[in-house]
């Protein structure tokens, strides 16, 4: 099923954030990943692991509003600082954590291209409703924001 010009542009995009995330990762040391904007804010190793957790997050969700459009999903509550911690963020490495981005939003992207109607379905919450395009457009937005973040701490350190 052929998507509109604006549509292949949202899942383009959506599906790029991997190669930026890589680009903005690119020849930094395990040092240099330890390395905030400013004193209190994460590093960007942890920026990295965050984007993950909260991408395995919107996975499931589009998952779920593109096999069952419509049906009611439950979104467990969700404390990114609390991950932090008990998933050890500032400890792991992220190359394992970069090639799993790429993988969820590659496979996210190719069934949005072959599924009829992918980005009109619908996702119903308890906060409302949203379309996959729009849940999209959301997951993008999170992921360009932090990969701006991670640039801004490289031009700060000069790294």
């Amino acid at each position: 099923m052929a998507l509109f010009r604006e549509d292949i542009e949202i899942v383009n995009r959506y599906k790029d954030a991997s190669t930026y995330l890589l680009e903005a990762i690119n020849n930094l040391s395990e040092e240099s990943l330890n390395l905030a904007r400013e004193p209190g804010k994460w590093t960007i190793r942890e920026i990295v692991h965050h984007i993950v957790e909260c991408d395995l997050n919107y996975f499931q969700i589009n998952r779920y509003a593109l096999a069952n459009t419509g049906a009611y999903f439950v979104f467990n509550e969700f404390d990114s600082h609390l991950w932090l911690k008990n998933m050890d963020h500032s400890n792991r490495s992220v190359q394992v954590e970069v090639k799993l981005f790429e993988l969820l939003r590659n496979y996210i992207a190719y069934l949005c291209e072959i599924l009829p109607d992918s980005l009109d379905r619908i996702l119903v919450h308890q906060n409302g409703k949203a379309t996959v395009r729009d849940a999209l457009k959301h997951d993008i937005e999170h992921s360009y924001h932090h990969i701006k973040q991670i640039l801004e701490t490289r031009r700060i350190h000069k790294v």
